[in-house]
């Protein structure tokens, strides 16, 4: 989507923010000192934060996320476990192991600005925040959870993954409002809980064998591609072999938001294992040389699987239909072969 209408977006979704979420109503000085009134409770409807300090959390999360990406070995590890944790850590660890988390030098100068989306509700932990950065250079968009899971925790970026061509994410509650989290478990007037719907998902792209469900749909350009590629490597494969596809989702580290409009935004992460068998007739498979790479060897006489990471978002529909991918992308990070 275009810089202009990203911006536009951007002031429709805060155009509601107050000056301040943390307002609090009070009794006068002299009954505070005798001590005739009770402290007034804490708002437990609103925002934790001001939007002014959720917005200045998530800028410098994102930046020193950026600083650290390309980092190797332990010291790397250790780094990005400062800014990072769940889902995000473990694609982020990987990335570099890869070698595939050093940007382009020039995107390196200036950390993209992100946009602050919404934060959870109330007073309790855990805490959220939601964001969004451009990469001007791709012109993709980023979605960003950040996480603070008890009062002496900081806040870590839980989740971070590229939003799909053409995709949305509906309005969350204005931040100052906070939007109130759901348990992974949790339907609460949804057509299913984020844990059915990302598991229903998971089963929907499986080849060859996927399994439909009412739950989603997998029209989205990520579900497309993985299926128009699961069928051309198959159909390359011929009689030399068969290609079995699954993914395995890992709900450890969802986190769920509830939309504006009642729906729910879920990100979650799959593990996909890809599994190139050999025909009795065949004596050797070549592997591409992508996979090659990963399995340390050209050529397999029995079989090869190689695992990726999925992190994924998916928007819940707040009454009936299907659920949606709205980011997604893949991460090749091991494979073997015999």
């Amino acid at each position: 989507m275009s810089r202009r209408r990203t911006a536009a977006r951007t002031r429709l979704a805060l155009c509601a923010v107050t000056a301040s979420a943390l307002l609090l109503g009070g009794c006068g000085a002299q009954d505070a000192l005798v001590g005739l009134h009770p402290a007034p409770p804490e708002a437990s409807t609103s925002s934790p934060l001001d939007a002014e300090g959720a917005g200045a959390i998530a800028a410098r999360l994102v930046s020193q996320a950026e600083a650290v990406a390309a980092q190797k070995g332990k010291a790397g590890d250790a780094a990005r476990a400062k800014v990072l944790a769940g889902d995000a850590l473990t694609v982020a660890n990987a990335a570099a192991a890869r070698g595939a988390a050093a940007p382009p030098p020039e995107t390196l100068q200036i950390p993209p600005e992100p946009t602050l989306l919404g934060q959870s509700q109330g007073r309790e932990w855990p805490r959220a925040i939601l964001a969004a950065t451009l990469d001007e250079s791709t012109n993709v968009q980023f979605l960003h959870v950040m996480v603070s899971t008890a009062p002496a925790e900081p806040f870590r970026i839980v989740s971070a993954v590229a939003m799909l061509a053409g995709s949305e994410l509906p309005a969350l509650a204005a931040p100052s409002e906070g939007a109130p989290m759901l348990a992974t478990t949790a339907k609460e007037g949804l057509p299913g809980s984020p844990e059915e719907v990302v598991k229903a998902y998971a089963a929907a792209l499986a080849h060859p064998a996927p399994k439909a469900s009412a739950l989603v749909t997998t029209t989205d350009p990520f579900a497309v591609a993985l299926k128009a590629s699961a069928v051309k490597q198959s159909k390359d494969l011929g009689a030399l072999g068969t290609l079995t596809q699954t993914h395995t989702p890992d709900l450890k580290g969802a986190v769920s938001f509830r939309l504006a409009d009642g729906g729910a935004v879920t990100f979650a992460l799959m593990r996909r294992t890809d599994t190139y068998t050999a025909s009795a007739k065949t004596k050797e498979l070549t592997l591409p040389a992508d996979l090659a790479g990963v399995a340390g060897k050209k050529k397999v006489t029995s079989a090869a699987e190689f695992i990726s990471l999925e992190p994924i978002a998916m928007v819940l529909p707040p009454t009936s239909g299907a659920a949606v991918a709205i980011a997604a992308s893949d991460l090749l990070v091991s494979g073997k072969g015999r």
